[in-house]
């Protein structure tokens, strides 16, 4: 019985370091995302704001209720297992645009550009970027996002284990917020 208690503490030491990741956590997920998909081209928050919102299509490679619950302001609901022609018909003609897409931390939106990408750059696409981090960087480094309803500071955590690489954690909501609920941090 003491071997097995042994294993599973064994186990459970990177699991409770990586509970407190944050922004180091982010860093590590990151260099994953830049070697497993290398084809991907990588856009930071701050090059993404630099660019003129009239060249960008920014799309959230979320489920529903992610999107629901908070986005980069100007994002577009992409499902994230649809083909490049599925996705032009939701966000419409790719012509001369960037393409810059998200997810919490980049896993799925960089897989959705590795699939899409060629199909989006013949269709007329200028480029296709992951935004470094997702959302999580996003809402860690105090960004603006949006809901339904205007302006909030919650972020969906995709799940309790991902939670961890959020750093508000107060402000990991799994459904959207009203008005009052948002504006008072819960304790």
């Amino acid at each position: 019985m003491r071997s097995l208690a042994l294993f599973i503490s064994a186990l459970s030491l990177p699991l409770a370091s990586a509970c407190s990741a944050g922004a180091e956590g982010l860093d590590a997920i990151h260099a994953d995302i830049i070697s497993d998909y290398a084809a991907v081209a990588q856009l930071s928050p701050d090059a993404f704001l630099a660019l003129d919102p009239a060249d960008v299509l920014l799309l959230d490679i979320r489920e529903p209720e992610e999107f629901a619950v908070s986005r980069i302001p100007g994002a577009i609901w992409v499902n994230p297992s649809a083909s490049a022609e599925t996705a032009l018909i939701q966000i419409g003609n790719v012509t001369g645009k960037k393409i810059v897409v998200y997810c919490s931390v980049g896993v799925r939106s960089s897989r959705f550009a590795q699939r899409t990408q060629t199909d989006l750059l013949d269709m007329g696409a200028v480029s296709v970027a992951n935004l470094e981090q997702g959302i999580f960087g996003w809402h860690n480094d105090q960004r603006a996002l949006v809901d339904a309803t205007g302006e909030t500071d919650v972020v969906h955590p995709y799940d309790a284990i991902w939670k961890r690489y959020v750093d508000r954690k107060d402000r990991a909501v799994f459904t959207p917020m009203s008005r009052d609920e948002a504006s008072s941090p819960s304790k």
